[in-house]
């Protein structure tokens, strides 16, 4: 495994790394460059590593678990809870077998490598009449391993699911450094973990069957916590490994069920008159099937410069079909259902004429990013989800959290799944800000807890969470979630800290602002701030830690598209 001439030796608690067929890094400049994903975390890493084989990664698996060395895998960094991020060896997925991709339009399969990212997917689909539905807004670089992680989801998952309902099969490499396939419907061979699961774990949880269907949260999706509910349902292991966020295993192949693209698109936006009636409002339009159903709080529109002067906030729909006859009905109800609570309604039918009512919802993100350096938006709270019924009591909460501990914030989020997006825009030249943020983030989680909601419905628990899963799932059922992270992997090299907390980890230390701050090299720190700014993940940290400057995006590139909301 190469090192450029400057690198340094590995912190003591590392051992050299080994001499794999990849690219292995311990030079400050490149664990600087892997620092940070798009949360809020600055971790500098021991080492970096590239595998670009199956077999290269294996055995670098099985090193980490003979030294107890823990593994951190990672995509584009794309991801807000900061599950990319840590103090061992980063595992850069991006370049895996040289991310393959295939796609057997005949069976509406694709078949794919962790690292390709969604965008490429779809488009590779898309010459076949063909799509996978969950979309996150991130789409342009998100990796679609990163997606299977969180059990990712996006503004159209109200119609299509979470990506669990899109997994077919994964291929992973076990802590033991093993081979395995999990598939729908197949027993999966017998290796070290799957022996360990089913001796030391399956008992446990099937005699929990029913507190588990009792304590997890009702919710339309969850990306938090082990997927026990959905394991019981189908009895497939591939369940409890979407959404694990790389804590059970490495992904190194994904199979995906992909859907014709429908024929038709058409929406509406309207500003609703108060945001109590969203637990009215919403409740009414799904029976009518929609693709997507957004809101925009007052807020988010005061922030982006573009205000209501009647209104709490604007609620966007949007319908697709084959069926143009069909599709006309719902339009129709759906006016009906909106204009009952607000006005100023819009309607499109045309590609170009929807694409332009859902403008405004792509405008906060990068300019949240763009904000000085005394002001930084922070996804603190930004992924709660509760039951449909209860969006306003939750938006009420959140505006409720922000006031009495007086930092601004803005809401917006993906209201027909009840999934609510936060940005604490705290300013950090003003003293006691982290306390602020962390008292926010105490509040709205009683809150969450309170409304029979779940932290996290699309981004996972990363460590952000991790720490108060217990408060929402009870100490039996995260007992559990213990039993089977321990089934898998006994030493725990497998991302520490991430979903099930460490010891001395807490959740707001290792910002990456404050000054408290890790210090990184002034150039790399820069870099990664442009890169955020501009939501530029695609970037290879590798090269950006050798020319800082492709972090950088040309002036005349236009705002991108924000990472994960």
């Amino acid at each position: 495994m190469s090192a450029p001439p400057n690198a340094a030796p590995l912190p003591a608690a590392v051992p050299p790394l080994p001499d794999l067929n990849g690219i292995g890094r311990t030079d400050l400049r490149a664990r600087s460059a892997y620092s940070e994903g798009a949360g809020i975390y600055r971790i500098v890493p021991a080492a970096v590593v590239v595998p670009s084989t199956t077999g290269a990664l294996r055995d670098l698996v099985r090193w980490a678990a003979q030294r107890r060395v823990s593994l951190i895998p990672r995509g584009a960094g794309s991801g807000m809870a900061g599950g990319n991020i840590g103090s061992g060896v980063i595992v850069d997925l991006t370049a895996l077998d040289g991310c393959p991709l295939e796609v057997r339009p005949e069976l509406r399969r694709a078949y794919t490598g962790p690292g390709v990212p969604l965008l490429e997917l779809n488009e590779e689909a898309a010459l076949h009449g063909l799509r996978l539905p969950p979309d996150p807004s991130s789409a342009r670089f998100a990796t679609v391993g990163g997606m299977v992680s969180t059990n990712a989801s996006g503004p159209r998952t109200v119609r299509a699911g979470s990506v669990r309902h899109w997994v077919e099969a994964v291929e992973m490499i076990t802590p033991d450094g093993e081979t395995l396939t999990l598939r729908r419907g197949v027993a999966p061979r017998r290796c070290a973990a799957v022996e360990r699961f089913s001796r030391d774990a399956e008992p446990a949880l099937r005699s929990a069957a029913e507190a588990i269907r009792s304590r997890f949260p009702k919710t339309r999706k969850n990306s938090s916590g082990y997927a026990l509910d959905a394991w019981l349902a189908s009895g497939d292991l591939l369940d409890l490994v979407i959404g694990a966020e790389g804590t059970l295993g490495i992904l190194t192949g994904i199979e995906w069920r992909l859907v014709p693209v429908p024929a038709r698109r058409a929406g509406l936006r309207a500003a609703l008159r108060t945001a109590e009636s969203l637990g009215e409002v919403v409740p009414a339009l799904l029976p009518l099937d929609p693709a997507a159903v957004e809101f925009l709080d007052a807020s988010f529109l005061n922030f982006v410069g573009q205000p209501l002067h009647d209104g709490a906030g604007l609620i966007m729909v949007e319908f697709e079909s084959d069926d143009g006859d069909a599709l006309a009905e719902r339009l129709t109800e759906a006016r009906r259902i909106v204009t009952t609570y607000g006005s100023d309604l819009q309607e499109a039918s045309e590609a170009s004429t929807l694409e332009d009512l859902w403008a405004i919802r792509h405008a906060a993100s990068p300019t949240l990013a763009r904000l000085g350096e005394g002001r930084r938006s922070m996804q603190v709270v930004e992924d709660g989800c509760v039951p449909v019924a209860a969006i306003a009591r939750y938006i009420a909460a959140i505006r409720g959290a922000g006031e009495r501990h007086g930092v601004e914030l803005v809401v917006f989020g993906h209201v027909g799944d009840g999934n609510i997006h936060v940005n604490l825009l705290p300013d950090i030249n003003v003293p006691g800000w982290e306390e602020r943020i962390a008292a926010i983030f105490g509040d709205v989680t009683e809150s969450v807890v309170a409304l029979g909601g779940t932290l996290s419905g699309e981004h996972g628990d990363g460590r952000l969470r991790a720490r108060a899963m217990q408060a929402v799932y009870g100490p039996e059922i995260f007992g559990l979630f213990r039993l089977v992270k321990e089934a898998f992997d006994p030493v725990g090299i497998m991302n520490p800290g991430v979903k099930l907390p460490a010891p001395e980890d807490r959740p707001f230390a290792s910002l990456k602002v404050g000054s408290a701050a890790a210090p990184i090299p002034a150039d790399i720190e820069a870099a990664l701030r442009d890169l955020e700014r501009n939501a530029r993940y695609a970037v290879s940290r590798l090269e950006l830690a050798d020319q800082p400057d492709l972090g950088r995006s040309p002036a005349a590139d236009s705002p991108a598209e924000p990472p994960s909301h």
